[in-house]
């Protein structure tokens, strides 16, 4: 039996801006947990189209297109039902969206440790970006590839995650040394950083492709 995604289109701002300044912390820790809930499941059931996704420009009509139509996936009653049932009502889209596929697909990688994979791939053919935040967010990925990989490790919003985070921010000051400062939610960022380490190792096995047919 598969069983529908309630909705869909939500961009980072939006899991804040409704939700009053009191209970913002709560709110947000279990949005973000049902986000990761979700992209969890279509992600381990739609592999193949997940990783097009986040392949792809997104600011492209297919990358919409695509993203669109993952937001509208059915998923297994299995994944459902093993879901908390307050995550089972969720708004999906934009950056949280894609940033938990990204992550989703990183932890299902080829069983050796993430922070190698992503330390080989700093050091290789580099990926292609879009934006100035994505450049910055593979700057990060490139320039710390360690701590990239004990973000990915923590609970969302927890104290861990807080703490690598704080790590993070020198390397973050010298990726935007030569241009503007970004302010972004913990959300964002970690998104930003999921979907940028995602395309450096896609790149890797792209190079690795277009060898082996050379």
């Amino acid at each position: 039996m598969m069983l529908k995604l309630s909705a869909k289109a939500i961009m980072a701002a939006a899991l804040v801006a409704s939700i009053p300044a009191a209970a913002q912390s709560v709110s947000v820790t279990q949005q973000r947990e049902a986000v990761a809930a979700w992209t969890q499941c279509i992600a381990d059931e739609n592999a193949d189209e997940v990783h097009d996704l986040l392949v792809l420009d997104y600011r492209s009509n297919e990358y919409r297109r695509l993203i669109d139509d993952l937001a509208d996936r059915r998923v297994s009653s299995e994944c459902f039902n093993a879901m908390p049932r307050r995550y089972r009502r969720i708004e999906l889209g934009g950056l949280p969206f894609a940033g938990g596929l990204a992550e989703r697909m990183l932890e299902a990688g080829d069983g050796e440790p993430l922070v190698m994979r992503l330390s080989m791939a700093a050091i290789g053919t580099p990926a292609e970006t879009y934006s100035y935040t994505d450049q910055v967010a593979n700057c990060v990925a490139r320039g710390a590839p360690n701590l990239v990989a004990d973000l990915f490790a923590t609970p969302v919003a927890s104290d861990a995650e807080t703490a690598v985070f704080t790590q993070i921010d020198p390397v973050l000051d010298i990726c935007t040394q030569d241009g503007s400062s970004i302010n972004a939610s913990p959300l964002a960022m970690r998104s930003m950083l999921a979907t940028a380490s995602y395309r450096m190792l896609a790149a890797q096995t792209e190079e690795m492709n277009e060898n082996d047919d050379a």
